[in-house]
């Protein structure tokens, strides 16, 4: 957004509460390893594709470097009773691979797959990925879980293409199916990594906001927003200063928005809302050392059921190339709640039994992982792990929430929320308003921008073209 805006001759300044900027996509290092905080991957990033079409029009296309990804299994997915499913890069790919692992499914598979098309379609900045003359998808909420079944697709296949609702901490039968199409569809169009991880896309992305004569001021976490009958007249940082401008955008939690106004920021109607809706799901992020390359992880992103949630897991290191050393990144999304005991508790002062849970998560983790690799059995030598605590703080989002508030249908998922209310000149902005994840985001930014500039940016974003499906 600040670029953006900082493009068509807007004076912007970014305030960051933290040391690092990027939210959930800087990183940190321990010894030789950087570790990605919540990057894992660029969805729509293949050649011509959506993501890779943004950064363009934005300027920062050429400072990001993809790397290698393979091609009959950018992801795999590994089954209940033992076994895997590898998904190849592109629509039509993955859609031919589902039909040939389960040819008497032919009919049901490919009615799914042009839901997902007409989803795209009906995204609007999502159609290119689409086959040519598809129709939108309908207004009407459906479930992942209820299109599966009106497609007639069932068993292992249906399985599969629900886990792919955790790519966003979801579950099939929560989950929209048009938030479905607009981030599993784009995985399955291609989910690239890239070289400096979450910091590919943020540190480019600073460079072209100082060029263009935008600030970003860190260690600036705003402490207040003081606003007069119906607009903002500054906000105040935490070190007193004000900052006075003619509109102001929060890319925060609705919730710390709330907290900042105080009484009066939004109308009562939304202020109930923000604080019934529930929060998303967090997330334990485990990061091992390696004594050796993982090598039967490969260059791929792997999906499992771990109990009664959802596993992610990928060696970086093994996209990155020999000269990186060895090292596991996995995930396992868990409610806010599961770290409630310790809220109220400071970090680097975490009581023990926080700790032992932490400690006992990862253990869960780490054995589900060896058991589906086990050439890792006795490499791991040292782990680092996070937890909704970790979230909350670095990120100031409501409980640890890792996409803000539940996008679920129910909630965001059938009624989005606005991108403005009470407060005339004061916008949302971030995970909890349209598509949560890094492509969502994006996409936001230039919708929000266009209607705040008057100018549709979306035509730019078409000229560049390309390979898509």
């Amino acid at each position: 957004s600040a670029v953006l805006l900082a493009e068509h001759g807007w004076q912007v300044t970014v305030l960051e509460a933290h040391a690092i900027p990027g939210g959930l996509l800087q990183r940190f290092r321990r010894g030789r390893f950087r570790f990605d905080t919540g990057f894992h991957f660029l969805t729509g990033a293949a050649e011509g594709g959506p993501f890779r079409r943004l950064a363009k029009r934005l300027g920062i296309l050429d400072l990001i470097t993809f790397l290698p990804l393979e091609p009959d299994a950018q992801i795999r997915v590994h089954l209940p009773a033992g076994g895997e499913f590898a998904i190849p890069i592109g629509l039509v790919p993955a859609r031919e691979a589902f039909c040939a692992r389960w040819p008497e499914q032919d009919a049901a598979l490919r009615a799914f797959f042009r839901l997902l098309d007409g989803g795209l379609v009906r995204l609007g900045w999502l159609a290119m990925l689409a086959e040519p003359g598809t129709e939108p998808l309908g207004r009407d909420s459906e479930s992942v879980s209820a299109a599966l079944a009106r497609c007639g697709v069932h068993g292992l296949p249906r399985e599969v293409l629900g886990a792919l609702s955790a790519i966003l901490a979801m579950r099939p039968d929560a989950c929209p199916l048009e938030l479905y199409t607009g981030f599993a569809g784009t995985a399955l169009a291609g989910c690239y990594r890239a070289v400096g991880g979450g910091e590919a896309v943020i540190t480019p992305l600073v460079e072209r906001l100082q060029a263009l004569g935008g600030k970003l001021l860190l260690k600036r976490a705003v402490t207040r927003i003081h606003f007069d009958e119906r607009e903002v007249t500054a906000v105040e940082d935490a070190r007193g200063e004000m900052h006075v401008a003619d509109t102001y955008l929060a890319s925060c939690h609705p919730e710390e928005v709330l907290k900042l106004t105080g009484p009066g920021g939004m109308r009562p109607t939304l202020a109930e809302r923000v604080l019934t809706t529930p929060d998303s799901a967090s997330a334990v992020l485990v990061f091992a050392s390696l004594s050796q390359a993982p090598a039967s992880i490969g260059v791929s992103h792997h999906f499992a059921q771990l109990d009664d949630s959802e596993l992610y897991w990928i060696a970086p290191s093994n996209f990155e190339g020999p000269e990186s050393p060895p090292y596991l990144e996995a995930m396992l999304w868990v409610p806010c709640d599961a770290a409630a005991a310790w809220r109220d508790s400071e970090r680097g002062k975490r009581p023990a039994e926080y700790e032992a849970w932490k400690a006992s998560v990862e253990k869960r983790i780490l054995d589900a992982v060896v058991a589906a690799h086990p050439d890792l059995a006795g490499t791991i030598t040292r782990t680092w792990s996070s937890s909704p605590l970790s979230i909350r703080h670095y990120v100031r989002s409501r409980n640890g929430a890792a996409m803000g508030l539940s996008h679920d249908l129910g909630h965001l998922g059938s009624e989005p929320m606005p991108r403005r209310n009470r407060l005339r000149n004061l916008c949302f902005t971030g995970q909890s308003i349209g598509h949560p994840g890094v492509l969502g985001c994006m996409i936001e930014a230039f919708a929000l921008c266009g209607h705040l500039i008057g100018k549709d940016l979306k035509p730019d974003y078409e000229a560049f073209a390309g390979p898509t499906r």
